[in-house]
This record gives structure tokens, C-alpha cells and sequence, in this order.
């Protein structure tokens, strides 16, 4: 995915990115995860007991400073899609958070919910 570098119209272009994302939620639109995630969502409410609800409270507490990577077009265009670092649970576990906003509708679908395996920059965190 593409680090987008710190820009006045970079650091707009994710907060829009997050305000459409809490629109949609606020709206009722549901969040899917597609089968990676699933099998991760489950991972997680397992070892650190973090269910679907603590994921969607997640991404309505993102912020511009919660930014890693994105925001590309997914494979067949359908999504753009953002990563982010964020902190989740009771517990305050660390999670790489990756989804995608449907580009010709309503869908939020969540791609990735993981422990990261690397350490994540967060190029807009101040």
C-alpha cells in the first residue's frame, strides 16, 4: 500500500476518508468482514477476547493520527482502501485495521484486523 507523505491535503484527503466511514456507520450501514477477516476477528476474540463491536468502536474513534497506509483502489477498483494502527479492546491491543469503503455504494468491508507483524509508522501522528 502507498504511505501517503504529510500533507495539509493529504492529512484531508483521510480525515474524509474517516468522516464518510462514520457517516456510513452513523447512516446504519453494517460493517462486513470478508473470510480473511473473519478468520482473524476470531484469532482475536480468543487470545485477547476482542469481539466485532470493539472493531467497529475502533474505527469510530480513528483519527487523522491513526494513519498508516492507503488510500489505494482496491484490486478490481470496487473499494478504497486505508490501513491504520490502532489500539483495541480492553486490554489496548495493538492492531493493524485495514478496510475499505465501496466506491459504488455503501459498504464498509473489512480486509485485515491483525496483529501487526511489523512495527507501523504512523506518518500523520504529532
Amino acid at each position: 500500500m502507498t504511505e501517503l507523505p504529510y500533507t495539509e491535503s493529504n492529512v484531508k484527503l483521510v480525515q474524509d476518508f474517516i468522516d464518510e466511514t462514520k457517516r456510513r456507520i452513523h447512516s446504519g450501514v453494517d460493517i462486513t468482514f470478508n473470510r480473511k477477516s473473519n478468520t482473524e476477528i476470531q484469532d482475536l476474540m480468543l487470545e485477547f477476547e476482542i469481539t466485532t463491536n470493539d472493531i467497529e468502536e475502533s474505527i469510530l474513534n480513528l483519527s487523522v493520527e491513526n494513519y498508516y497506509r492507503g488510500i489505494d483502489l482496491s484490486g478490481r477498483a470496487d473499494y478504497n482502501v486505508c490501513a491504520f494502527r490502532n489500539l483495541i479492546g480492553e486490554v489496548r491491543t495493538e492492531i493493524y485495521l485495514k478496510y475499505g469503503l465501496e466506491t459504488k455504494g455503501l459498504q464498509i468491508l473489512i480486509f485485515s484486523n491483525h496483529i501487526p507483524k511489523y512495527p507501523m509508522e504512523q506518518p500523520f501522528k504529532k
